[in-house]
């Protein structure tokens, strides 16, 4: 018995063999058959897959019911598949209910049908899960008009195996799921929440190294953890996966009110929509529950982030905001501080005629000496500050602009009053108008705006991510009387 096959139906999985000439992740030639099958599946492999996605059926959920209908693919879907058929490593990114699992699984369907020898391993975090992937694999097999071209011989909740030696197995998530096996495609679903994600992904990788491929999909879990640095480096071409992000628009029908109603029906916990429904990767992966600012709106158009911050020569006084710091790290995959950092903070703000903040620009150092970061800021194109507003207790960085000839306002003595200052400019009103507008180049303080939480027990904000907010909260105190 192979390892990870305990209580299962036997299945075949053959060693990679090297490239031919069928695809471009064959792994052995295929088995006699007659020639009409032969014949058929050359036509379906030159058959776009959006025709043969729609020459099946997939489950829907039709209001209470499980409805069946057509696999017809969506633009997003249709793209996807595109990756897949052409790229070996991929990690997918996700929002719910777009259908990727079903469109991953129909991939995999494909790839079992159309050749010979082809072993695939679909995992997720729990045995329940894995074997759901292969009920829908099974499902789409019954319901496909073109399923002849290879008969099932096993068929049961966690294996499947086709008669040209094609097969599909389901196991749970553990540190050494996979190992000894060899595999063309392995499918890791909601890798993020699987309990050993790294041990996972080190057991399964080695299945597919002689030539197979990886697909790994997720929606996200927070900042800072496996699954994000893996995301992070994939973006940044540093491991060689290629990334995918499918945000909430990507399903057809999803207009900006669809989200707005979601956020509706989510009683104002914002964090949990911004999670499931995310309209950018940062959103997906820094909105949290007990954030600190949750009205805050980074991606949909009449949010916080638009190109619409962008400075205009004289269309309005100039400030800075600050926070001051020196210690911490930037994490090389993500490019951002680590949670623990304390980066100095100067934040590029212009006020327009209308009284809204435009925040157009960030300097963002460690282990910097203040006078040098105060000089290099200054050296920015852009007019001096009417003043600088920073934290009272900032007294050493205080002392420095002023000598520097820069006038200064300090911060409230209570946080919460000017979070809730804050909040209020941030926030849009009956009308939809932001106060307070970023430029998307500000990356750092767009990641920590949707990263700065409460501590459930205390209810107090923790002190990571708070940097820019802090010296955005500064400049909001100042002006909470104005507009």
């Amino acid at each position: 018995m192979l390892n990870g096959f305990a209580n299962k139906a036997p299945v075949s999985l053959r060693s990679y063999t090297g490239p031919v000439s069928t695809g471009p992740f064959a792994f052995s030639k295929d088995s006699r058959t007659t020639a009409r099958q032969a014949a058929r599946r050359d036509v379906l492999r030159a058959l776009p897959f959006a025709e043969f996605a729609a020459r099946t059926q997939i489950e829907i959920l039709d209001g209470t019911d499980v409805a069946h209908a057509p696999f017809v693919l969506w633009p997003a879907q249709a793209e996807l598949a595109q990756t897949l058929e052409r790229d070996r490593l991929i990690i997918i990114l996700k929002a719910r209910q777009l259908g990727i699992s079903w469109l991953v699984c129909l991939y995999a369907l494909r790839l079992c049908l159309l050749y010979a020898g082809r072993p695939v391993l679909c995992l997720s975090r729990g045995q329940l899960e894995a074997d759901e992937l292969v009920h829908r694999i099974s499902f789409m097999y019954h319901g496909h008009v073109d399923r002849a071209v290879a008969r099932l011989v096993t068929d049961n909740t966690a294996a499947l195996e086709w008669d040209n030696g094609s097969s599909v197995v389901s196991l749970a998530a553990t540190k050494d799921a996979g190992r000894s096996m060899a595999a063309a495609l392995v499918i890791l679903d909601e890798w993020a929440f699987m309990k050993w994600p790294d041990a996972t992904l080190a057991a399964v990788k080695p299945t597919i190294d002689a030539g197979g491929q990886l697909v790994i999909l997720s929606s996200a879990d927070g900042q800072g953890t496996t699954y994000h640095r893996h995301w992070q480096a994939a973006r940044s071409g540093a491991n060689g996966y290629t990334p995918v992000f499918l945000p909430w628009t990507a399903r057809p029908g999803r207009g900006a009110a669809w989200r707005d109603q979601k956020l509706v029906e989510a009683s104002g916990d914002t964090a949990q929509v911004a999670r499931e429904y995310p309209a950018n990767d940062i959103e997906a992966f820094t909105h949290a529950a007990g954030l600190v600012y949750d009205v805050w709106s980074d991606g949909p158009a009449g949010g916080n982030v638009t190109e619409g911050a962008e400075y205009i020569e004289g269309g309005g006084p100039l400030y800075w905001a600050c926070d001051d710091g020196y210690a911490g790290e930037r994490d090389p995959r993500s490019g951002h501080f680590s949670a623990d950092s304390h980066p100095r903070v100067f934040l590029l703000v212009q006020e327009r005629a209308d009284g809204r903040l435009c925040v157009f620009a960030e300097d963002y150092r460690i282990k910097a000496l203040s006078d040098q970061h105060i000089a290099d800021v200054a050296a920015l194109p852009y007019p001096a500050p009417d003043y600088v507003a920073l934290d009272s207790s900032a007294a050493e960085l205080r002392g420095r602009l002023q000598l520097a000839g820069y006038y200064t306002r300090g911060k409230p003595a209570k946080v919460d009053e000017s979070i809730k200052a804050t909040r209020r400019m941030l926030a849009a009103d009956a009308n939809g108008w932001r106060r307070i507008l970023v430029h998307p180049r500000c990356t750092h303080l767009r990641a920590e705006m949707a990263s700065y939480r409460y501590d459930p027990q205390s209810g107090v904000p923790i002190t990571q991510f708070d940097h820019g907010p802090d010296a955005l909260r500064y400049l909001a105190w100042t002006k909470r009387h104005e507009g």
